[in-house]
């Protein structure tokens, strides 16, 4: 029966800190507003839809 104490006393414990770090981290933001925001320069890919490929067709 203690094996059943600990176990139940560590996933309580796991419960517990992720409850306590969701909490501290609910106001957070993920851009400070002193931070610059940068656009990117990927252009994107093109959309081709790709060839159908069949089995036994020898072109694939």
């Amino acid at each position: 029966m203690p094996i059943l104490w600990a176990l139940g006393a560590l996933v309580g414990g796991v419960f517990l800190l992720l409850v306590v770090l969701t909490i501290a981290n609910m106001g957070s933001t993920d851009s400070p507003t002193g931070t610059a925001v940068v656009p990117s320069t990927v252009a994107p890919a093109p959309t081709v839809p790709p060839q159908p490929c069949f089995p036994f067709q020898t072109s694939c």
